[in-house]
Protein backbone atom coordinates (compact mmCIF):
# COMPACT_ATOMS: atom_id res chain seq x y z
CA UNK A 1 0.00 0.00 0.00
CA UNK A 2 1.58 3.46 -1.17
CA UNK A 3 1.31 7.01 1.12
CA UNK A 4 -1.52 8.12 -1.10
CA UNK A 5 -3.35 4.50 -0.13
CA UNK A 6 -2.94 5.03 3.09
CA UNK A 7 -3.95 8.82 3.49
CA UNK A 8 -7.07 8.34 1.32
CA UNK A 9 -8.26 5.22 3.78
CA UNK A 10 -7.27 7.10 7.03
CA UNK A 11 -9.15 10.34 5.39
CA UNK A 12 -12.72 8.09 4.23
CA UNK A 13 -12.99 6.62 7.33
CA UNK A 14 -13.60 9.92 9.14
CA UNK A 15 -15.01 11.23 6.21
CA UNK A 16 -17.60 8.61 6.54
CA UNK A 17 -17.75 9.14 10.23
CA UNK A 18 -18.83 12.85 9.74
CA UNK A 19 -21.18 12.26 7.01
CA UNK A 20 -22.80 9.49 9.59
CA UNK A 21 -23.02 12.25 12.60
CA UNK A 22 -24.56 14.65 9.71
CA UNK A 23 -27.02 12.65 8.98
CA UNK A 24 -28.50 11.81 12.46
CA UNK A 25 -27.77 15.42 13.37
CA UNK A 26 -30.38 16.24 10.19
CA UNK A 27 -32.94 13.48 11.62
CA UNK A 28 -33.08 14.74 15.65
CA UNK A 29 -35.44 16.80 16.27
CA UNK A 30 -35.20 20.51 16.59
CA UNK A 31 -36.98 20.37 19.83
CA UNK A 32 -34.17 18.31 21.02
CA UNK A 33 -31.47 20.51 22.23
CA UNK A 34 -29.83 18.82 23.89
CA UNK A 35 -29.03 15.98 21.28
CA UNK A 36 -28.84 18.47 18.67
CA UNK A 37 -25.50 20.22 20.83
CA UNK A 38 -24.23 17.19 21.13
CA UNK A 39 -24.59 15.79 17.68
CA UNK A 40 -22.70 19.38 16.68
CA UNK A 41 -20.20 18.96 18.96
CA UNK A 42 -19.50 15.52 17.73
CA UNK A 43 -19.55 16.75 13.94
CA UNK A 44 -16.96 19.58 15.00
CA UNK A 45 -14.63 17.00 16.35
CA UNK A 46 -14.70 15.29 13.12
CA UNK A 47 -13.78 18.20 11.08
CA UNK A 48 -11.45 19.31 14.00
CA UNK A 49 -9.63 15.92 12.98
CA UNK A 50 -9.66 16.46 9.37
CA UNK A 51 -7.94 19.64 9.66
CA UNK A 52 -6.04 19.00 12.48
CA UNK A 53 -4.39 16.13 10.78
CA UNK A 54 -3.91 17.48 7.75
CA UNK A 55 -6.18 14.84 6.03
CA UNK A 56 -8.15 17.57 4.21
CA UNK A 57 -5.16 18.87 3.07
CA UNK A 58 -5.08 18.68 -0.76
CA UNK A 59 -1.39 19.79 -1.80
CA UNK A 60 0.32 16.56 -1.44
CA UNK A 61 3.57 17.10 -1.11
CA UNK A 62 3.69 20.28 0.84
CA UNK A 63 0.82 18.22 3.06
CA UNK A 64 3.44 15.57 3.16
CA UNK A 65 6.44 17.96 4.33
CA UNK A 66 4.28 19.59 7.27
CA UNK A 67 3.42 16.07 8.20
CA UNK A 68 7.35 14.75 8.16
CA UNK A 69 8.27 18.14 9.97
CA UNK A 70 5.82 17.25 12.61
CA UNK A 71 6.96 13.90 13.14
CA UNK A 72 10.52 14.56 13.45
CA UNK A 73 9.87 17.07 16.29
CA UNK A 74 7.45 15.13 18.20
CA UNK A 75 8.33 11.48 17.78
CA UNK A 76 10.78 11.64 20.28
CA UNK A 77 8.79 12.20 22.89
CA UNK A 78 7.02 8.41 22.58
CA UNK A 79 9.91 5.52 22.70
CA UNK A 80 7.93 3.15 21.32
CA UNK A 81 6.90 5.68 18.00
CA UNK A 82 10.39 6.55 17.85
CA UNK A 83 11.60 3.14 17.98
CA UNK A 84 9.53 1.57 15.64
CA UNK A 85 9.99 4.43 13.25
CA UNK A 86 13.92 4.88 13.26
CA UNK A 87 14.05 1.45 12.66
CA UNK A 88 11.96 1.56 9.13
CA UNK A 89 13.16 1.82 5.73
CA UNK A 90 12.71 5.48 4.03
CA UNK A 91 9.64 4.26 2.17
CA UNK A 92 8.00 2.43 5.37
CA UNK A 93 8.48 5.69 6.88
CA UNK A 94 6.40 7.49 4.40
CA UNK A 95 3.78 4.96 4.85
CA UNK A 96 4.28 5.13 8.73
CA UNK A 97 3.46 8.63 8.24
CA UNK A 98 0.26 8.44 6.11
CA UNK A 99 -0.86 5.86 8.85
CA UNK A 100 0.17 7.06 12.04
CA UNK A 101 0.77 11.24 12.12
CA UNK A 102 -2.71 12.44 12.47
CA UNK A 103 -3.22 10.41 15.27
CA UNK A 104 -0.45 11.40 16.73
CA UNK A 105 -0.38 14.75 16.14
CA UNK A 106 -4.09 15.02 17.71
CA UNK A 107 -3.13 12.96 20.83
CA UNK A 108 -0.05 15.55 21.40
CA UNK A 109 -1.32 19.00 20.62
CA UNK A 110 -5.16 18.43 21.89
CA UNK A 111 -6.12 15.38 23.30
CA UNK A 112 -3.77 15.35 26.54
CA UNK A 113 -4.89 18.90 27.41
CA UNK A 114 -8.64 17.36 27.06
CA UNK A 115 -8.05 14.95 29.17
CA UNK A 116 -6.71 17.32 32.51
CA UNK A 117 -9.52 19.62 31.38
CA UNK A 118 -11.86 16.89 31.90
CA UNK A 119 -10.25 16.18 35.43
CA UNK A 120 -10.25 19.71 36.26
CA UNK A 121 -13.77 19.92 35.40
CA UNK A 122 -14.88 17.02 37.27
CA UNK A 123 -13.61 18.09 40.39
CA UNK A 124 -14.73 21.54 40.26
CA UNK A 125 -18.52 19.93 39.23
CA UNK A 126 -18.50 21.83 35.79
CA UNK A 127 -21.23 19.75 34.29
CA UNK A 128 -21.72 21.82 30.97
CA UNK A 129 -18.04 21.42 30.66
CA UNK A 130 -18.03 17.78 31.38
CA UNK A 131 -20.71 17.48 28.90
CA UNK A 132 -18.86 18.92 26.41
CA UNK A 133 -15.60 17.41 26.81
CA UNK A 134 -17.06 13.72 26.93
CA UNK A 135 -18.84 14.28 23.78
CA UNK A 136 -15.42 15.87 22.06
CA UNK A 137 -13.26 13.20 23.58
CA UNK A 138 -15.07 10.45 22.79
CA UNK A 139 -15.54 11.67 19.23
CA UNK A 140 -12.05 11.92 18.76
CA UNK A 141 -11.92 8.47 20.54
CA UNK A 142 -14.23 7.28 18.15
CA UNK A 143 -12.04 7.97 15.58
CA UNK A 144 -8.84 6.61 16.39
CA UNK A 145 -10.46 3.33 17.19
CA UNK A 146 -11.55 3.21 13.82
CA UNK A 147 -8.10 3.73 12.55
CA UNK A 148 -6.85 1.52 14.75
CA UNK A 149 -9.39 -1.15 13.45
CA UNK A 150 -8.39 -0.29 9.87
CA UNK A 151 -4.19 -0.54 10.57
CA UNK A 152 -5.26 -4.01 12.04
CA UNK A 153 -7.47 -5.05 8.92
CA UNK A 154 -4.26 -4.19 6.79
CA UNK A 155 -1.53 -5.06 9.10
CA UNK A 156 -0.47 -1.35 8.67
CA UNK A 157 1.47 -0.05 12.21
CA UNK A 158 -0.98 -1.40 14.17
CA UNK A 159 -1.05 -1.26 18.30
CA UNK A 160 1.11 1.91 17.77
CA UNK A 161 -1.04 3.84 20.64
CA UNK A 162 -1.23 0.84 23.50
CA UNK A 163 -1.62 2.12 26.37
CA UNK A 164 -3.79 5.01 25.62
CA UNK A 165 -2.92 8.70 25.45
CA UNK A 166 -3.83 9.67 28.62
Amino acid sequence: MTYLEIDKAITDILVQMRDECKARLDAVSKDNLTEQKALHLEYGMYQFCGNAGLLHYKETEKKFRIRQNFLSRVIPKYPKLNLVYSELSEDDKIKFIAAIQAELFIRDQWLHNQYKDLTQAEASGDSKAVFELKIKIGAVERVFSAWERWRKENNIYQNMFLGGSK
